[in-house]
């Protein structure tokens, strides 16, 4: 089982990188889960505010992403009729 303090550190590091992959961020930010960020990237495409592509892998900037959620990128994700 893992410990309370190597979890505090784990999370420590993460707190301090600039740039996380989807995991990463998922426990940063318990509100994310990988599937449903993977379903924001395939309808919205990365052309998301915090969202960075380094060869295949995709990145976030923690900070610039959540900003986007709050200025309303991601209020429609899918669905609705197209008008």
């Amino acid at each position: 089982m893992e410990s309370v303090e190597s979890h505090d550190t784990e999370l420590s590091h993460i707190f301090g990188a600039s740039l996380l992959n989807l995991t990463q961020l998922c426990k940063a930010e318990p509100a994310f889960t990988p599937g449903g960020v993977r379903h924001l990237l395939f309808t919205k495409g990365h052309d998301l505010p915090g969202v960075y592509r380094f060869g295949r892998r995709i990145l976030f900037d923690r900070e610039e992403f959540i900003e986007g959620i709050k200025q309303g990128h991601t209020a429609r994700i899918s669905g609705g009729s197209a008008r």
